[in-house]
Order: C-alpha cells, then sequence, then structure tokens
C-alpha cells in the first residue's frame, strides 16, 4: 500500500477526485451519504451529524466494491501515513472493515483509537460487497510528534482512498495481511454537504456489542528459552562466529523460492514478525530490529545460532526504521516520521531508560523513513537523512526546506526539546531525493544510497517519451566526512542519473551521465555539471529500492538491501548485493567499479522469479547488519504476508 502523496509530484493520481465530482446518494436503508465512485466502480460514502462541531464528532462510512476488488480503504488524512484508514473486504457474506494506521510504506497496523461498529446494509450480494460502519476516532487524532488534526465538520477535507484486485490473505483475521493496492487516488468532499439532520436516529435503537478492533496484543513471541549471559567483564573482544543452523525450531521454511551465490548459505531465524525495518547488533551479540506499528524487540541467540529469546525493547508503534547504537553499545537512537529519540541501552539486560527527544520537526506525510547513523569515530553526532515530500518535490533546490537532505546534529548540546531538524544542526549534503540507506566506510566517511525518482518522462522540443522503465538510476554517493560540513548539491529536483543510457534517444549518454527531463535555453543536461551538481560515485538498476547498508569488516566490500520496486514493466530489486570498494592513494575509501559501470552490484542473495515479483510473493530485504565477528549478515524483511529475519554466511 502505497497512499501517499510521495510518489506523485510528476504523475496526475489516478481517479483523483475534486468537490465537483460528489454527489449525494441515498442507500437501502433509507440514509443519505456524500458519495465518490471512482473508476474501479467502488463508491464512498460519508455522512455525519447536521451541527457536528470540530473535533471528534462521529461519521458514518459506507463503502460498496464490485466482487471482483478484494479489499478497498480509505483514508481520512489523506495520505497512507500518519492517519486513520478504513480497510474492508468481503468474508463470505459478510464483511469485514478493520481499522489501521500505518507509520511507513509498509503494512498498516491495527489502530486503536478509531472504533468502527456495523450498521444495517452490510453485507454481500451476486455483484457487490457493502460495509457500512458508524466511526468513533476518525474525524481527530493527534499523530506521534505533531498537534492534533481535527476534520473540518463546515468545509471540505482532503481523503486518500486505494485498493486492490488480489483478496486478503485470511478474511476472518481482523488482523490479516494483505498486498499493495493497485491503484489509489484522491477525494476532497465538503462535509458541509454531508450533514444530515437524521443522523443519529438512523443507528439510535441498535446496540454496539463491541469494537471491530481486538485489544492490543505484542506480535513478539514469548522466550522460548533463556541462556546465561555474561558479564561485561567475560564479554570476548574478539568473539567466536555464530553457529549457522540447518533450520531454527519452530521457524516456518522460507515463504517463497531464494537463491543464494556460491559460497553464501541462507537460513531463516525468525518469521511472523510485525514488519522488521532497521536492525542493529548490541555488544553482546543481541539483535535489535525495528517492528513498525510495534517498537523495537531485543532477539537473543543460543547455542544453536537460533533465537534463545524475543521481547519488546520499546512501545512505540510510531518508530518506522531508523535505529543506530554508538560504538561504545550504551546509547540508542531511533525515529519515527517526524522525531528522533535517545535512549541509555543495558545490553546485559536489554533494557533502556532516559528516553530524549533530540531532533523534531521533521515533515509528515512524503517520504516517511528517517534513516540515522552514529559514525564510530563520532559517537556524539547523530547523522539523519530526510527525504523528499513529492516524487520532484521542487522547492528542494533550496536547502532551508530541510527536505531531500541529510543533516548532522551534535548529540553533547541538545537544546531543550531537540533540535528543529529545517533549522538547526549542518549540511551533509542536499538534493539527495531519499537516501534510505546509510553507511559508515573506515574513515568513517558517510555514503548514501539513494532511492532515484519514478514514473519519467524525457520532454525535448516539446515531444515526450518514457523512460521510466531503466531510469533514473538509484545512485551511490559520497557524502564525505560528518564531522565537516558538506554544503554540496547533488542534483535533485532537478538533476538525476542515468542507467538505462539507450532509452534517452534524443542524444548521447552513458550510464553514470546527469540529465534533466526537459532540457531548455535556461537548463540544459550541461548544466548540471556547469552549475555544481555532484555526480553520483555508482548507479544501480533503477526502481530496485535501496533500504540500508552494511559495510565488511575491512572495508573491501558494501552489502545493499534492495527492496524491490513497484512500478516498472518488470519487476525487479528483492535482493541483497555485494559492491566492491578499495582505498586508493589518498587513504580514502571508494567503490572499485568506474562511475559508468552497469555491474558493480553482484547479487549474493535474491528472489527466484524476480522479474515477476510483488511486494506479497517475493521476500523484501530492509534492514542489514553484520554480526559482532562479521562472519554472518543478518537481513530483515518487511514483506506484508509474513515479517521475516535471515542469516547470510559464506560457507
Amino acid at each position: 500500500m502505497h497512499w501517499s502523496t510521495a510518489l506523485l509530484g510528476a504523475v496526475a493520481l489516478a481517479g483523483s477526485a475534486a468537490a465537483q465530482d460528489t454527489y449525494t446518494y441515498t442507500d437501502g436503508e433509507g440514509r443519505t451519504f456524500l458519495g465518490y465512485t471512482n473508476t474501479a466502480g467502488i463508491r464512498y460514502g460519508i455522512a455525519i451529524a447536521e451541527g457536528a462541531i470540530e473535533g471528534a464528532y462521529d461519521a458514518m462510512i459506507q463503502i460498496t466494491a464490485p466482487n471482483s476488488i478484494g479489499w478497498a480503504g480509505l483514508s481520512w488524512g489523506g495520505s497512507m501515513t500518519y492517519s486513520p484508514l478504513a480497510v474492508v473486504w468481503p468474508n463470505g457474506d459478510d464483511v469485514q472493515v478493520s481499522s489501521r494506521i500505518a507509520f511507513g510504506y509498509s503494512l498498516p497496523s491495527l489502530y486503536y483509537d478509531a472504533t468502527y461498529f456495523f450498521l444495517p446494509g452490510s453485507g454481500t450480494n451476486e455483484t457487490h460487497f457493502t460495509a457500512t460502519a458508524l466511526c468513533m476516532g476518525c474525524t481527530s487524532w493527534t499523530p506521534p510528534g505533531a498537534g492534533p488534526i481535527d476534520l473540518d465538520p463546515n468545509g471540505e477535507n482532503t481523503l486518500a482512498f486505494a485498493y486492490s484486485t488480489s483478496p486478503v490473505t485470511d478474511p476472518d483475521d481482523i488482523d490479516t495481511t494483505f498486498g499493495r493496492h493497485d491503484a489509489h487516488g484522491r477525494w476532497s468532499p465538503d462535509f458541509s454537504q454531508a450533514q444530515h439532520p437524521d443522523f443519529y436516529d438512523w443507528f439510535e435503537d441498535i446496540e454496539f456489542p463491541c469494537p471491530t478492533v481486538p485489544p492490543p496484543t505484542s506480535s513478539v513471541p514469548a522466550s522460548t528459552s533463556s541462556i546465561p549471559i555474561p558479564t561485561p567483564s567475560d564479554d570476548p573482544a574478539d568473539p567466536d562466529p555464530l553457529p549457522v543452523p540447518s533450520s531454527c525450531p519452530g521457524v516456518s521454511s522460507f515463504r517463497s523460492g531464494f537463491g543464494v551465490a556460491n559460497g553464501w548459505r541462507a537460513v531463516k531465524l525468525a518469521g511472523n514478525l510485525r514488519t522488521p525495518r532497521g536492525i542493529v547488533l548490541d555488544t553482546r551479540g543481541n539483535l535489535l530490529v525495528v517492528e513498525s506499528g510495534l517498537g523495537v524487540t531485543v532477539h537473543t541467540f543460543g547455542p544453536d545460532g537460533c533465537f534463545a529469546s524475543s521481547k519488546t525493547l520499546i512501545s512505540n508503534a510510531a518508530l518506522n526504521h531508523g535505529i543506530g547504537l554508538t560504538a561504545d553499545g550504551r546509547t540508542l537512537y531511533v525515529t519515527s516520521m517526524t522525531t528522533a529519540f535517545e535512549y541509555s541501552y543495558d545490553p546485559v539486560a536489554q533494557t533502556v531508560s532516559s528516553e530524549r527527544i533530540v531532533v523534531t520537526g521533521m515533515i509528515q506525510g512524503g517520504h516517511p523513513t528517517r534513516a540515522l547513523i552514529i559514525p564510530p569515530a563520532y559517537p556524539h553526532l547523530l547523522v539523519i537523512s530526510l527525504g523528499s515530500y513529492d516524487n520532484i518535490d521542487h522547492p528542494t533546490i533550496d536547502p532551508s526546506v530541510g527536505r531531500a537532505i541529510v543533516k548532522v546534529f551534535d548529540m553533547r548540546d541538545v537544546p531543550q526539546g531537540g533540535y528543529r531538524y529545517n533549522t538547526q544542526g549542518y549540511l551533509l549534503g542536499y538534493g539527495l531525493r531519499n537516501g534510505v540507506a546509510l553507511a559508515a566506510d573506515g574513515n568513517s566517511h558517510i555514503w548514501e544510497v539513494e532511492n532515484g525518482a519514478d514514473q519519467f518522462q524525457r520532454t525535448v522540443n516539446g515531444q515526450s517519451y518514457d523512460i521510466h522503465a531503466d531510469n533514473p538510476a538509484e545512485e551511490l554517493n559520497y557524502l564525505g566526512d560528518p564531522s565537516v560540513e558538506n554544503p554540496n548539491w547533488y542534483g535533485y529536483p532537478t538533476c538525476h542519473t542515468i542507467f538505462g543510457a539507450e532509452q534517452l534517444t534524443d542524444a548521447q549518454f552513458q550510464t553514470g551521465d546527469q540529465f534533466v527531463l526537459a532540457p531548455n535555453a535556461t537548463f540544459s543536461d550541461a548544466d548540471c555539471v556547469r552549475r555544481g551538481s555532484v555526480p553520483a560515485r555508482l548507479s544501480f538498476q533503477a526502481h530496485t529500492a535501496p533500504m540500508d547498508a552494511a559495510f565488511d569488516r575491512d572495508f573491501e566490500n558494501l552489502f545493499i538491501t534492495f527492496h524491490g520496486s513497484w512500478n516498472r514493466p518488470q519487476a525487479t530489486g528483492y535482493k541483497v548485493v555485494q559492491v566492491p570498494y578499495t582505498r586508493n592513494g589518498q587513504g580514502l575509501y571508494e567503490p572499485v567499479d568506474p562511475p559508468n559501470s552497469r555491474t558493480a552490484a553482484r547479487d549474493i542473495f535474491w528472489s527466484e522469479n524476480e522479474s515477476s515479483c510483488s511486494s506479497f510473493t517475493c521476500f523484501r530485504p530492509c534492514g542489514i547488519v553484520f554480526d559482532r565477528a562479521y562472519s554472518r549478515l543478518f537481513v530483515a524483511s518487511d514483506r506484508p504476508a509474513e515479517g521475516e529475519l535471515f542469516m547470510l554466511a559464506r560457507v
């Protein structure tokens, strides 16, 4: 699912609806709704009470969809993230409505602050299914790290919708998984037209037995065993490699086919996790995992190399990706879309204390991930990447906007309430569209692996042609020493990097060159270099979606997770790759391959049938980290069907 505007800057929303597309209708129960029907034939209806006062007023929702639709959803806040969501699907002769919220572009979690009560008129027939429900908690909410949001009962509000023809995994389960949408769009109804004087009469005789959302339960498995935890004095300085199990007790097999490069082996360590994203290893060898929609969990290893115990370390559903530990393992940093938090961490007891907000004011909406890294040589510096708001976020040409940028914050001098992201800290580069993957080399210099833009067409002399299958490239950028400000511009939103040069037919290019979407007398392709845009050090296949990166012990290889594409004619990504590095005569680390290489990334762990993969059918590599002996790689996959953790080992 992906209802946000983040991918829509250069592309019209499919089925977007202005107020003039809205109409009123009366259903079979005599209730009047303000409605909108999208191009898939799904009708969305809203009704509220006459005289409703801004705040937490009740609302009625009705969604009617053809039986060819697997699920249909409505966002009360106009985007996928940080808004109450209603997701409905058929279940035999009945329907389900699930209250959800998402803190990243991943499977939304159950949302307990908005409750839906079924009303008469819900069910299925030969052609359609209909869900009609009263919602309490849908018109006012407070996103973590932000102020309250109230829908105006007397004015226009922007809602969003999404749907898929693929069915949910388990129609009986209100917390079921489901795949990415087929299409999405917006609807901007004027709620004053949804008011009705008989609103409360429509359900005054109905007894509401219970909410449609069950009480919250932890998705973290209970400890299966306990193992002795060494004291700090006997913590080995050079730990032995973890054993490589053939399989782990109680862990299901891989959900889909995979391949590994010669000399590598893959083992599934855990399944049924709640959208595992960023991962990090503590100084005792325990694995900390950000489970989006839950918080941070910690997992210890047994003598067989499998998990011995698991527990929740931080309960905060808004945490969605970023996680890092200082080199001494005593200070933990995590991020939500809006806020960076600091904790004191005890790796022996696996507990946190002394929560402190250190960075705030990061935008809501757009790309929600806030990747972070603490450079080993500079444990007082916190580096945070913040992506663009739109596909092409034009205001970010000015770094003071505070988006599509990487910034550094000194943790020795945090102001009361935390730094404000867009006005404080210092630059480590801007014009970086969405650098989710950050890694520190042997000099503690920072490398960023960036997600390029989507749905590109090249326009020359008024004629446009499609280049999006292989362009623009995903980029590997060198940001440099984080202790020194880097004011350089890396091209976005104007200059982009070529991967598939053969797709650009109006001029001669090679992989790694920079280009603009519509060259003209004011700004041509050549102006990218002339005006100071720093070219990418390497280019990767467009739409592979890099998510995280980790160097090996000797900084001879950078391992990158490619999450997988969503908008390419043939799917790509869904794998882990290895990029060889070397150290040059100046003592700086750099990739072995030249900037025009198309083969710098070597596959080591991949999904079978990559070209036909989807977010539901293949694993989706996300977080990646080495064990303390640098002999094993741990990889998180946040596939909606099942959150998984893998071990990759050389054999």
